[in-house]
């Protein structure tokens, strides 16, 4: 058993926008203190999906390299973020008969083994990550807990998770680029996880909420319920969308459209018809772009999105009909992170889409890494909820021991595995 009560651990979240890589210090009580971090612009992501290796692993190089000289620290392990529009959720359950009449430590581990084993394979997707939702003995109806399990009798034990699913080409790929840059992956997280685990408090992962991560590449979706993540879902629309959909109403650059949209209000008044946020030249014929036309422009592009997101939230009965009025089931309502998020007005037009008597159970926040401690300057905008959420999860982990059995539960038969071995005996000739 692990007798150390702190240990280096890095996290990088490898964006459509930038990559950010931190390296921190965590401890047994499950805190972590941050020692340094870096940045690179990204250039080489689209859609939350690597494009062109070479120049993403100069960014994750660059990125990491600044954090390691920042922390004074050699780190070889890493933990990183997977998007990308076909990255989805999965149950999966499996049951096993006991041997006596209580369930054992040993009987509890490998129900859960196959309750991941029992997850669909594919050649076009594989499971990157898993999070144990409950045990249930025999047929009862109510949810048992690692803890209480072994004092309970039973003849037989069930194992339910839930995982995330990637595209098997987006996974393989960022794992490539990883160790091209000669690190190792301690760990691989869905984008909207990692921003769950920094953004949400644990009394709001366990009474409900869904999480909605709006990047430059992707909106990733995530609804926690009983402290863990429940549904998946990502979709191909980031804020980059906006920002084409604004420089081709103007007809401006993408830079010219991407300083107006931090200009704009989703909250916006009749009175933003008198403040002109870009102006054509004169000899282009002077088009004057106030704020509330181009807000209101924007405002569509939400809605749109808000709907696409609540009708999988309702397909799945996360949202339910009550008198043709959609209800909220997840008593944390809705918390926004990633870059886009910070629109101003965003979480108030949010909450005005719903109107009737359910209104006030769609409440929607911003969420930002509680973390407050040293080196967080830079580090507590929504934007980068992700990176800290990596180092949440990595304390999390350190503080129940999960990071001691970490190679007993990557065997030989799992993904993990397979793909540092694929990669080390096909690719080690071009480290």
């Amino acid at each position: 058993m692990n007798k150390e009560t702190k240990k280096i651990v890095a996290a990088m979240d490898i964006g459509s926008s930038k990559v950010l890589a931190v390296v921190a210090e965590v401890y047994k009580d499950g805190t972590f203190r941050v020692l340094g971090q870096g940045r690179a612009q990204s250039q080489a992501i689209r859609e939350g999906c690597i494009v062109d290796v070479d120049k993403a692993q100069v960014s994750v190089q660059n990125a990491f390299a600044e954090a390691c000289r920042i922390a004074h620290r050699e780190v070889r392990e890493i933990t990183i973020n997977v998007s990308g529009k076909f990255l989805t959720g999965i149950d999966s359950s499996a049951s096993l008969p006991l041997k006596g009449s209580h369930p054992t430590l040993a009987e509890m581990k490998t129900v859960k083994s196959m309750a991941k084993d029992a997850v669909p394979k594919s050649d076009e997707t594989c499971l990157i990550n898993f999070e144990l939702l409950y045990y249930m003995l025999d047929n009862q109806k109510d949810e048992q807990s690692e803890q209480n399990l072994l004092e309970a009798k039973g003849s037989n034990i069930t194992a339910y998770i839930h995982g995330a699913m990637a595209s098997y080409i987006n996974a393989t790929t960022r794992v490539k680029v990883i160790r091209r840059s000669g690190v190792e992956i301690s760990d691989i997280l869905p984008e909207a996880w990692a921003s769950g685990y920094a953004a949400l408090s644990e009394e709001e992962r366990q009474n409900g909420v869904v999480l909605i991560d709006i990047g430059e590449g992707t909106t990733d979706i995530v609804v926690f319920k009983g402290g863990s993540p429940r549904f998946t879902h990502t979709l191909a629309y980031g804020g980059r969308k906006i920002t084409e959909l604004l420089a081709g109403y103007m007809n401006c650059s993408m830079k010219e459209a991407e300083e107006v949209k931090t200009r704009l209000d989703l909250h916006c008044s009749p009175e933003d018809e008198e403040v002109v946020l870009y102006r054509k030249a004169p000899e282009l014929g002077g088009r004057k772009y106030t704020k509330l036309e181009l807000s209101q422009i924007v405002q569509r592009e939400i809605y749109q999105l808000n709907n696409e997101i609540g009708a999988l939230l309702l397909a799945q009965d996360w949202f339910t009909l009550v008198n043709n009025f959609p209800k909220n089931r997840l008593p944390g309502g809705i918390v926004l992170t990633g870059g886009t998020a910070l629109m101003m007005g965003i979480t108030e037009y949010l909450q005005g889409l719903i109107p009737g008597p359910w209104a006030y159970s769609f409440h929607a926040r911003l969420g930002h890494s509680h973390y407050d401690g040293d080196g967080c300057i830079g580090l507590n905008s929504p934007k980068e909820s992700v990176v800290m959420g990596m180092i949440a999860y990595e304390a999390r982990r350190f503080k129940l021991g999960e990071d001691d059995d970490a190679v007993d539960d990557a065997d030989d038969s799992s993904w993990l595995a397979k793909a540092k071995r694929w990669f080390v005996e096909f690719f080690i000739g071009q480290y």
